[in-house]
C-alpha cells in the first residue's frame, strides 16, 4: 500500500508543489488542489449522474430478466448484456468517478505525510540524514509520520539538525502547515486522551467532525434527489448513511489536512449534486430518455417499412422489365412471320406465349 501511495502521490505532489510555489499558504493550496481535482472529474461526474438516471429507467427490465432466468445464470447474464447494449448503458460510467477519487485521496495522503519530499522538494539524501538524526536522538516516528516528525522537530530544535546545513533548515522551516490557527499536519486521534477530557476541546477535532457532517449532508441530498425505488432505493440509503460514519472514522486516523481535503470535497460534491439536480432533474431526464428511446424505435420501424417497400418496388420493376422484354420479343417474332408469309405466300399465324418460351 505504501508503494502504491508513493506512486500515485508523485504526480499529485508536483501539482501541490506548483500551487504552493505560487501561493505559499498550506490551507489555500489544499483548497485549490481540491478545486482543480474536482473540476477535472466534472465530465465523469455528469456521465455518472446520467448513468444513474438510466439505471433507474431500465431497472424494471433488469428485474424482469432476473425473475425470468433466475434458474439459468448464464442465460440471465447474456440477456443482461444484451439489455445494456440495446439501452446503450455502461456499468463503468456510474463507478468511474468514485474509483478515480480513491487514488486521488491515497495520493494526497502521501503528499501530506511527506511534505518535505513533495512540497519542499528536499532530496532523498537529506531526508536520510535527518532520519538518522531522529534515530540517534531517540525521537519516535513511524514510516508514515517520518517527514511530519522531521518538520516539527526541525522547527522545535533547529540546532540539533545543523549538520544538514543552515540553508536547508531555513528552507524547511518556511513550510507552515497551519491554516486558520489549526496545524493540518496533526493526526486528530493522537491528541485525544481518555485521561484528559480537555483534549476533546482541541479544535483540531472539528475537522473529522466536519468531514462526517458534510458527508451526511451529501448523502441526504443524494437520497432526496434520487428517484430510485424499491430494493435499489434501500441499498442506496444504506450506502449513503454508511459513508458519513466511514468518513468520520477515517479522518480521525490521518493528518488533519486529509480531513480538510475530504470536507472540501464533500462541500464541492454537495454543490455539484444540487446543480446537477437542477440541470438534469432525474424525473425529467428519465422522461426525456424514454421519449428519445421511443423515437429511436419509431425510426427503426419506419426504416424497416421503407426497406420492405423498396424491396417490393424493386421486385415490381424487375417484373415490369421482364414483361417489356417479352412483349418486345413477341413483336419481333410477329414481324418476322409476316415477312415470311408475304415472301412465300404462307398463312400468317399469331405469336403465342408458347412460341416465346
Amino acid at each position: 500500500m505504501r508503494t502504491i501511495m508513493k506512486w500515485i502521490g508523485w504526480p499529485l505532489g508536483w501539482l501541490m508543489w506548483l500551487i504552493y510555489h505560487f501561493i505559499p499558504n498550506y490551507g489555500i493550496a489544499l483548497i485549490l488542489f481540491t478545486v482543480i481535482t474536482r473540476l477535472v472529474l466534472v465530465p465523469l461526474s455528469i456521465k455518472q449522474h446520467k448513468s444513474t438516471i438510466k439505471m433507474q429507467l431500465i431497472q424494471p427490465k433488469i428485474l424482469e430478466i432476473q425473475s425470468k432466468y433466475k434458474n439459468n445464470p448464464t442465460k440471465m447474464n447474456e440477456e443482461m448484456q444484451e439489455l445494456y447494449r440495446r439501452e446503450n448503458y455502461s456499468m463503468t460510467a456510474g463507478c468511474l468517478p468514485m474509483l478515480i477519487q480513491f487514488p486521488i485521496l491515497f495520493g494526497l495522503i502521501d503528499v501530506i505525510y511527506r511534505p518535505l519530499s513533495h512540497i519542499m522538494r528536499v532530496g532523498a539524501e537529506t531526508i536520510s540524514a535527518i532520519e538518522q538524526i531522529l534515530t540517534n536522538n531517540q525521537i519516535a516516528f513511524t514510516e508514515y509520520t517520518k517527514e511530519i516528525t522531521m518538520l516539527s522537530s526541525i522547527k522545535d530544535n533547529p540546532e540539533l539538525f545543523s549538520s544538514i546545513g543552515q540553508e536547508t533548515i531555513n528552507h524547511i522551516i518556511t513550510l507552515d502547515t497551519r491554516f486558520l490557527g489549526l496545524d493540518l499536519s496533526i493526526i486528530p486521534n493522537q491528541v485525544l486522551s481518555l485521561r484528559d477530557f480537555s483534549s476533546l476541546l482541541n479544535p483540531i477535532i472539528l475537522i473529522p467532525i466536519l468531514s462526517g457532517v458534510t458527508a451526511l449532508l451529501v448523502s441526504l441530498v443524494s437520497i432526496k434527489t434520487s428517484s430510485a425505488t424499491g430494493a435499489a432505493a434501500a441499498q442506496t440509503r444504506t450506502m449513503m448513511l454508511l459513508m458519513p460514519l466511514l468518513s468520520l472514522w477515517f479522518t480521525f486516523g490521518v493528518p488533519a489536512g486529509v480531513g480538510f481535503y475530504w470536507t472540501l470535497t464533500n462541500i464541492f460534491a454537495l454543490l455539484q449534486n444540487l446543480i446537477f439536480f437542477k440541470v438534469w432533474n432525474p424525473r425529467e431526464t428519465a422522461e426525456k430518455i424514454k421519449a428519445e428511446e421511443e423515437a429511436r424505435k419509431a425510426r427503426e420501424r419506419e426504416e424497416k417499412i421503407e426497406a420492405k417497400r423498396r424491396a417490393k418496388q424493386e421486385g415490381s420493376d424487375a417484373s415490369a422489365q421482364a414483361l417489356s422484354q417479352k412483349e418486345l420479343n413477341r413483336i419481333r417474332l410477329a414481324e418476322a412471320r409476316r415477312r415470311n408469309a408475304e415472301k412465300y405466300g404462307d398463312v400468317y399465324v399469331d405469336v403465342t406465349d408458347d412460341d416465346l418460351r
